[in-house]
């Protein structure tokens, strides 16, 4: 029976392909080709649906320049190419495109079969859980559920996790997606999937952007899946360069099968509470970080990496990432350039493992010294070395910037930054300094879930698992003030600031909306910390948090990976007082010492 019958609604197997094309961005006629490569592929396979990315035509990561009459106008033209390519296919098609409608310029799916447009289907305004929308408007009425073709449907992916957007009507629905990649996405946008199928009576073709979008603030994993029947009957493996996936469902079943609830999905702060599923993220964490940086690298052509390595947990997992990219790219890990800069508080613990773990991993090591460089700006600027305030500080974490991007410079590398967000959420960072990098690829990372990802590297490096759990057993320290007597660390950062468990906690209950007496309600309930340390802590967060917006608002580009501050995601004014949370805060009452 040929595929054209089956569209008319003959009760035959179908079968459902996703997939996602080989992206330039902002290269239209190149990504037609793509994509006409794709469906005649699927022609092959002998598929009746095929769902390909939101916006595949130009990039979903293609910023303003998706509404620019240029771009538009080379979208039109690449879409003709694909119609007048696909002439003879009975494949059913959705290609993502910007387009004007009503004067205004939409993310919307174009339905192709037999060299036809037969439909242009506009998103609708939904949140993106994960952070991500393209920079276009989409539209705010209800619109028509089914298309011209019989049978079919199409929705967004951004309505995925929206049980009020559930569509109930044909067979068969497509999902093009631009949702990003996090730590818990594969996973939940699986279940969700599934979940969907359950309620609607839906099978689901769902292809997400890929590998080729800008990693500016965001990754892509380039997720295809067919889900129906409740169950996901197809998927792609993560960050796959072009994903292609196709399964058959039985269209008697589909008319026969009664929509139910699917369980709800566990959750967790940052990951999973669930063993098997946190050490699968954990993994993916570093994956995601991997990809990232490849796509950096890659696209402005850098010959390596290069970062500081100090011998702390930040560093050694900007070093993993760096490692697994470079794997990931085919290239020898001593394209990675690992310099240690001891400085005036640098321990001998530090210091070794700092040397040991670039030559355990296989990346060239270098050792330059801050300390000459730091005693000339003392004496440029008249300042006594005795001194150890905040100028002693923070000219060694500045000179080590200065140091890492002349290197990247002169060399042809990217710099890759280190911070992480717990740092960054409580601003304990030198502005200019560590604060500064040209990727900061641990920076929607808090610094509780790196300690379980360097842990979890220990079996995927196994060269390095004794180095890295020599990192995971010393006390994190900028180390920026001299050793002790003993020449052991004398600056413990969780001395000074609070435990980062009590930190992380606030972060993400913060960021899901809850207000200081929440947060001390909460954290004194369900984590082992004396009530006033829990209130001291909090305190620390608040007036740290609020003070240290300007730093978050010239942070250089960061991936989100786990979660993120940063302003494409979280808008905040560096001028923001904070009064209400502060007041609510000092409202609550200084617990007394506990026996």
């Amino acid at each position: 029976m040929s595929t054209a019958l089956r569209a008319v609604g003959l009760r035959a197997p179908l079968r459902l392909a996703a997939a996602v094309p080989a992206l330039v961005l902002s290269d239209p006629m190149r990504n037609a080709d793509a994509i006409v490569s794709v469906i005649r592929r699927a022609e092959e396979e002998k598929a009746d649906y095929l769902a390909l990315p939101e916006l595949c035509l130009a990039g979903a990561t293609a910023g303003t320049l998706l509404a620019h009459p240029v771009m538009l106008q080379a979208c039109q033209e690449a879409l003709r190419k694909i119609a007048d390519a696909t002439l003879r296919t009975n494949v059913t098609v959705s290609v993502g495109l910007p387009y004007e409608i009503g004067g205004e310029v939409l993310s919307a799916a174009a339905i192709l079969r037999g060299g036809r447009v037969h439909a242009i289907i506009p998103a609708a305004s939904r949140e993106n859980p994960y952070g991500f929308l393209p920079a276009l408007a989409r539209c705010s009425s209800r619109r028509q559920a089914l298309t011209p073709v019989p049978r079919l449907s199409v929705a967004f992916g951004n309505e995925l996790f929206d049980r009020e957007a559930d569509i109930r009507e044909g067979c068969v629905l497509l999902m093009p997606s631009s949702l990003n990649a996090t730590a818990r996405s594969f996973r939940e946008v699986k279940a969700a999937l599934a979940a969907r199928s359950a309620r609607t009576g839906m099978a689901i073709a769902y292809a997400a952007a890929g590998l080729g979008e800008s990693t500016t603030s965001f990754v892509f994993d380039g997720l295809c899946a067919i889900a129906a029947g409740g169950e996901v009957l197809a998927v792609s493996k993560p960050l796959e360069k072009e994903p292609f996936v196709i399964a058959e469902v039985d269209s008697e079943k589909l008319l026969a099968f009664e929509p139910y609830p699917a369980e709800p999905v566990s959750t967790g702060r940052f990951v999973s509470d669930e063993a098997d599923i946190r050490s699968e993220e954990l993994v993916r964490i570093l994956d995601l970080q991997a990809a990232a940086l490849a796509r950096r690298l890659t696209h402005i052509r850098s010959k390596g990496f290069v970062l500081g390595i100090s011998g702390g947990l930040d560093s050694s997992l900007a070093l993993l990432a760096a490692a697994a990219a470079a794997d990931r790219l085919n290239m020898p890990r001593s394209c990675i350039v690992a310099i240690s800069m001891p400085g005036f508080g640098t321990s001998g613990r530090t210091k070794n493992n700092a040397e040991l773990l670039p030559r355990a991993l296989g990346c060239e090591y270098r050792e330059i010294s801050v300390v000459p460089a730091s005693r000339q700006h003392f004496s440029d600027i008249g300042h006594d070395e005795a001194n150890r305030n905040v100028v002693y500080e923070n000219a060694q974490a500045r000179e080590r910037t200065k140091i890492l991007l002349s290197i990247a410079n002169a060399e042809g590398l990217l710099e890759v930054g280190t911070g992480d967000l717990s740092e960054i959420a409580l601003g304990w960072c030198t502005f200019g300094g560590d604060h500064m990098a040209q990727y900061g690829i641990n920076s929607s990372i808090p610094k509780t879930v790196i300690r379980m990802v360097v842990s979890a590297a220990k079996e995927r490096f196994p060269a390095a698992a004794d180095i890295l759990q020599d990192i995971l057993d010393t006390p994190v320290s900028p180390e920026l003030l001299p050793t002790d007597s003993e020449g052991e660390i004398a600056q413990k950062t969780e001395e000074v600031v609070g435990s980062y468990e009590l930190h992380d906690f606030f972060i993400w209950h913060f960021l899901k909306g809850k207000g200081p007496r929440e947060l001390y309600d909460m954290a004194a309930k369900e984590l082992p910390f004396p009530k006033k340390e829990i209130h001291r802590v909090l305190g620390v967060f608040l007036r740290r948090f609020f003070a240290s917006q300007f730093k978050r608002n010239s942070a250089p580009e960061a991936p989100l990976v786990v979660a993120s501050i940063a302003p494409d995601v979280f808008t905040m004014p560096s001028d923001m007082a904070g009064v209400p949370f502060m007041q609510e805060y000092e409202s609550i009452p200084v617990p007394e010492e506990e026996e």
